[in-house]
């Protein structure tokens, strides 16, 4: 009878495939790749998450952890307010939050056509905080959420600046500019 494969080293593979992501094209993956990439079958793959879309869902949940802590209080100051744009979008200089950001977009990119919505609802999520915040802070609803969706596009836009050209963006700068254009009341178009 074949021996199981140990439970423990589920978050072990999951940090040694975040690893290989880094340097590693999504749709290069596969479990056999993946496999030898562990040093190993790919049955503790299959054992432990049935497919390699399964894997990278974890994956995703792994390198997510850091961000789905971050909150925005309505009642927040502008500090506040930067920092949370930060902890959110920010942190580019982070492999690991470098990585994050790239699945956002190669995932985010695709995932309506299997009908996932994962990161439309983090994306909707985020203008719904800042909607929040603007509000509070003066904005009318109409501005408020016009504010918000334009602040999360220009975020996103920065981080996106950040995977293609990293050595021209500071994507953590670009964040406290679109803060400070919040806190000063400048509205951002709304695409």
């Amino acid at each position: 009878m074949p021996r199981k494969p140990d439970p423990t080293l589920k978050p072990a593979i999951i940090a040694k495939v975040a690893q290989h992501l880094q340097d590693t094209k999504l749709e290069d993956v596969s479990v056999r790749s993946l496999g030898r990439v562990l040093g190993t079958s790919a049955y503790p793959i299959v054992y432990h998450f049935g497919t390699c879309e399964a894997l990278i869902d974890a994956v995703v949940e792994h390198l997510a952890e850091a961000v789905s802590t971050a909150t925005l209080e309505p009642t927040a100051d502008d500090l506040a307010l930067a920092e949370y744009l930060i902890a959110v979008f920010g942190g580019l200089d982070d492999p690991e939050r470098s990585l994050s950001a790239r699945l956002t977009f190669e995932l985010g990119a695709v995932e309506s056509i299997d009908g996932r919505d994962r990161e439309r609802s983090f994306h909707r999520d985020q203008i719904t905080a800042i909607a929040e915040w603007c509000r509070t802070h003066g904005y009318g609803t109409v501005d408020a959420d016009r504010a918000a969706q334009g602040a999360v596009l220009a975020a996103r836009g920065a981080q996106w600046g950040t995977i293609l050209d990293r050595e021209r963006t500071d994507t953590d700068a670009a964040l406290r500019a679109i803060a400070h254009k919040l806190v000063s009341g400048a509205q951002f178009a709304a695409a």
